[in-house]
């Protein structure tokens, strides 16, 4: 599989899946807000986080908004370093070096939440 194959196949899944994770982004973002802002005035307090995150599902929940940031984040870094002329000569590190840092960051994130 050449190069350019493999290009013309990941980007427009990667834009898709930017799309989309923007709005999930979104809509955990609300959901967030909702949960720790307007149900009661001591939701920030650490045993209330504590005692949230023993629900699975509020594990779960915040799971999928650190997978959704993630990729987001690091899918947008990738698109910005592709466009500088660095990038342009040095697709494949860049497109792993970002990919590893996604994997990182949702296996970090889903371990400090199974801690909970």
């Amino acid at each position: 599989m050449s190069e350019s194959h493999t290009r013309k196949v990941l980007e427009p899944f990667g834009w898709v899946f930017q799309m989309i994770t923007g709005l999930l982004l979104f809509a955990f973002v609300i959901f967030h807000l909702y949960i720790t802002h307007l149900t009661s005035h001591d939701a920030l307090e650490y045993a209330k986080v504590v005692q949230r995150l023993s629900n699975p599902a509020i594990k779960a929940f915040y799971w999928l908004f650190l997978a959704s940031a993630s990729f987001h984040a690091f899918n947008g870094l990738r698109a910005i370093l592709l466009d500088t002329d660095f990038g342009g000569r040095n697709e494949r590190a860049v497109n792993t070096l970002t990919m590893a840092l996604f994997v990182v960051a949702v296996v970090y994130g889903g371990l400090l939440l199974i801690t909970f």
